[in-house]
């Protein structure tokens, strides 16, 4: 078997997901389709029902996938600990300085945000204070 086929896949109709006809709430410009409930967002204090379509969710699978593996290719502070991805507003000016970028093997990213977490990971660009 090949290694791709070994990846997880991205949801799809047929895959025993409740899918159902609505409109996509993301990338693909609010098309009417069959779509996929996501969860609950909320903001000011209402919530509502997010869905996705089957092209939006493999991008929004694709984007996880980038995120997992640039946790593994994440620089390390001074003291050897990685620098996260995302630090909490209250925390300071992110990354720690200074920060040791090791040298890896990356995978090509599959997303946008896999391409700006590549280049995080790489030292290619420091995040704004």
């Amino acid at each position: 078997m090949r290694e791709a086929d070994c990846r997880p896949r991205p949801p799809h109709p047929g895959d025993g997901g409740a899918w159902t006809y609505g409109h996509c709430w993301w990338w693909c410009g609010h098309r009417y389709t069959l779509v996929l409930w996501l969860g609950t967002v909320s903001s000011a204090g209402r919530h509502a029902p997010v869905y996705a379509c089957r092209t939006c969710l493999a991008q929004l699978h694709h984007a996880v996938m980038d995120y997992s593996e640039a946790l593994l290719d994440a620089p390390c502070d001074i003291s050897g600990l990685r620098v996260p991805l995302y630090v909490a507003a209250t925390a300071g000016s992110p990354p720690p300085s200074p920060v040791r970028h090791r040298p890896t093997r990356h995978r090509r990213p599959r997303s946008a945000l896999g391409r700006l977490w590549h280049h995080l990971t790489a030292g290619r660009i420091r995040p704004a204070p």
